[in-house]
């Protein structure tokens, strides 16, 4: 028999399960997680999901997970509203506001 787990789900991604995953991204975009406020030039370290600048922010240092890179590197200026998506674990700014929000699965 040819395999075929390309067009069936997995054990895992059953309606409730899927369900959980689409309720669990939704709730990271919209920090439900929690925030951290980056206001200073101080290190921040930990298990986030997104970058949103409060206002202009220009980056210092920022390391992601090394399995899914993100799309910022240091020296970019991040505009007021904009967002950096990805497993971000440090990030220091050199000037600007902004919020990280907590991965909700560590």
């Amino acid at each position: 028999m040819a395999a075929t787990t390309f067009t069936r789900a997995r054990n895992d991604d059953t309606a409730q399960r899927l369900l959980w995953k689409i309720a669990n991204t939704l709730a990271a975009g919209l920090g439900l997680a929690g925030a951290e406020r980056v206001a200073d030039t101080a290190v921040h370290q930990g298990h986030y999901w997104i970058f949103h600048a409060i206002t202009d922010c220009v980056i210092t240092d920022i390391r992601y997970d090394s399995v899914v890179p993100g799309g910022a590197a240091a020296g970019d200026t991040i505009g007021a509203g904009d967002r950096i998506y990805g497993e971000i674990r440090y990030l220091a700014l050199t000037s600007g506001t902004g919020e990280l929000y907590l991965s909700p699965v560590v």
